[in-house]
This record gives C-alpha cells, sequence and structure tokens, in this order.
C-alpha cells in the first residue's frame, strides 16, 4: 500500500492536472470573471459562450511526463485511478451540500427589458454620475437583480403608475372644461411618477442599510467565534464553513454563504473570495475585517492574534455603542419628562398653595 507521500504526490498530480484557478497576476480580470459569472446572471439565465469554452480548455500532463512522474515516485497506474475516482465522488458529495440558486429572470423583468433596454443603456452611458450611486447600492442591498434590469423595471413601472394615475383622475374627477380636465391628470399623473421613480430610486440604499445595520449587530460576535476557530488550528476556509453552518449570525450569512460559494463550488483560492465579497458588502467594517484577514494570509502572518486583536477592538466598539444608546435614551427620557411632565408639576403646586402666587 503506498505510503502518506505517495497520496500526497497523487494529490500533486491531480492539482497539476486540473489547474484552472486563476494567477496572481490576473487578479483584476478574476474579480471582473466572478462578477459576471457568479453575482451577475444574465436575463437569458444562459453561460455566454465564451464560459463554456473557458470550461473545456482544462490543462493537463502528456502521458509522457505523467508516466515518468509515475515511476519516480513509485506509484503504479491502478492506484492512481481509484485515488482520482474516490477523490472525486467525495468532491462530489461535498458540492451537493452546497446551497446555491442562480438568479432567475422574471417575466415582468423580461417584459421591462424589451421596452426600455435600449433607453437604460443611454440613460447610464450618458448620465453616470445619476445612476453610478444606484448601481452600487443596488449591488450591495442584495436584491438579486441585475441594475440594467432594475433600472428598465423602475422606467417600465414609472410609465404604468403615469397612464394609471392620469386614467383614473379623468374618470372620477370630473371638470366642466375637458382641457383643464386633463391637464389635471396629466399633473397628477407626473406627480405620482416622480413620487413612484423617486421609491424605486432610493429603495436599494434603504435595502443597504438595513443589511449594513444587521451586520453591524452580529459582527462582533461572529470575529469572536472565528477567532476560537483559527485558535484550534482549522484552516482559514473552515472559519467560514463553521459561521455558515451556526445559523446564528442571520446578518452576516449572505455574505458568509458568498465566500464559502466562491471557494467551495467555483474553485477560487480564499484570497480571491475574499476579495471579492469586500467590493459588494454595505458594511465597511466588515469589508476591513475580510481585507485585513487577506493580508495577514498573504503576508504569512498569525490569523489567531489578528482575529483575536480584532474580537478585542470589536467588543470594546459594541460597549461604547451601547454606552452611548443608554445615554441617548436617558437623555430623551429628562426631556420628555421636563417637556411634558415639568409645567402639570409647576401647575399641580400652584394649584395647591394658592397663597405662594401672590
Amino acid at each position: 500500500m503506498p505510503s502518506d507521500n505517495a497520496k500526497a504526490a497523487c494529490s500533486l498530480i491531480i492539482n497539476l492536472a486540473t489547474n484552472t484557478k486563476p494567477s496572481a497576476p490576473d487578479f483584476e480580470n478574476t474579480l471582473t470573471e466572478i462578477e459576471q459569472n457568479l453575482n451577475i446572471v444574465e436575463d437569458s439565465f444562459h453561460l455566454p459562450e465564451d464560459a463554456k469554452e473557458k470550461k473545456k480548455k482544462i490543462k493537463k500532463l502528456s502521458s509522457k511526463k505523467r508516466k515518468e512522474f509515475l515511476k519516480d515516485i513509485n506509484i503504479e497506474e491502478g492506484f492512481l485511478k481509484n485515488y482520482m475516482k474516490k477523490k472525486t465522488k467525495t468532491e462530489t458529495k461535498a458540492l451537493a451540500r452546497v446551497d446555491y440558486t442562480l438568479y432567475e429572470t422574471t417575466a415582468y423583468g423580461i417584459l421591462s427589458n424589451r421596452f426600455f433596454e435600449k433607453t437604460t443603456v443611454s440613460l447610464t452611458k450618458n448620465y453616470p454620475e445619476a445612476f453610478t450611486p444606484l448601481i452600487k447600492a443596488l449591488k450591495s442591498s442584495g436584491i438579486k437583480i441585475l441594475s440594467k434590469t432594475y433600472i428598465s423595471m423602475m422606467l417600465f413601472s414609472s410609465l404604468l403608475v403615469f397612464i394609471l394615475i392620469t386614467l383614473l383622475t379623468a374618470i372620477f374627477f370630473k371638470h366642466p372644461v375637458l382641457l383643464l380636465q386633463i391637464l389635471r391628470g396629466f399633473l397628477l399623473g407626473a406627480l405620482g411618477t416622480a413620487v413612484f421613480g423617486l421609491i424605486f430610486y432610493f429603495y436599494p440604499s434603504s435595502m443597504a442599510s438595513t443589511r449594513e445595520r444587521a451586520i453591524k449587530t452580529d459582527l462582533p460576535f461572529a470575529i469572536i467565534n472565528m477567532a476560537g476557530v483559527a485558535g484550534s488550528g482549522g484552516k482559514p476556509i473552515s472559519i467560514f464553513k463553521t459561521l455558515l453552518t451556526s445559523d446564528e449570525y442571520p446578518g452576516l450569512r449572505d455574505e458568509i454563504k458568498k465566500i464559502v460559494n466562491y471557494v467551495n463550488l467555483f474553485g477560487y483560492d480564499l484570497s480571491t473570495a475574499l476579495r471579492a465579497v469586500a467590493r459588494r458588502t454595505p458594511s465597511l467594517r466588515f469589508k476591513d475585517l475580510l481585507d485585513g484577514i487577506v493580508n495577514t494570509i498573504e503576508s504569512g502572518g498569525d490569523l489567531k492574534d489578528y482575529l483575536q486583536t480584532m474580537a478585542n477592538e470589536a467588543l470594546s466598539t459594541y460597549r461604547l455603542e451601547r454606552q452611548k444608546a443608554v445615554e441617548s435614551v436617558s437623555t430623551y427620557s429628562y426631556l420628555h419628562y421636563s417637556t411634558y411632565c415639568s409645567p402639570f408639576t409647576v401647575l399641580c403646586n400652584i394649584s395647591n398653595n394658592p397663597n405662594d402666587g401672590r
């Protein structure tokens, strides 16, 4: 039976034979590819042709070099085949447990793109200062929809609201002068469209703020858990797997799930996955934490010490924020008492002691 070194050599051969992970110089291209193929799913729900071709391009060792390498490390061909089958079966089971679903488009999104896709492209190109904040907020909000589709839906919905309000106003609010009746319908329709469009525009920002608050609440305790897992000697990826399976941090669940899926399902290294998530998370604190983990891993630092330091800082910040919240409640209580209760107290004292008013 081959030794552990032989098994390690087999793993080396498999990694060499199926090495499709991105290299460091192509990091920015890698992040772009991640965003295109994972977080941003096409409306057609089909992979592009170039992505299909990339799956077929797998680097392999030549048969001659492979036989020479096996001969040098004294491993039989049959053992290698059995080992690869066993490894493939294990990885398949692991992937089956990953909870991941692609973003499916809706009929309303398809209809909106059919009418307003060209308009959306033109607006985002000519007025980037107006739509760039919306696109950034949409990416951080966790709304599973393409930015182009969302803007098309906003325009299409605003048009429907304008038509609906105009017709209802013209039908139910009569006026002796027909021209004034039509004009009033148009004005109310334009007002309703503006209000509806603003709600549509700022909704992703509101969702991103909600997610940021949820992450802020769970982050201090999650860092403590991460420091404990790192102190036990586990691999860095096991830290995030533990958080994902614990279900104790709902505010961080979506971010942690992305990291685990990047690594386990799509085969990217942990540093690339952390950077990709850090670019989209709505929480600045969580972004700083992920960037710090990447720097610690790549510089060869002690991840346990780093997480322990971050845990202490997070707890200190959490205590200060709780203390400020308590002080704010006390201040508001005092103001409430001074505003509403003090006048009644003075009146009661005067009524009970009428001679004092002389």
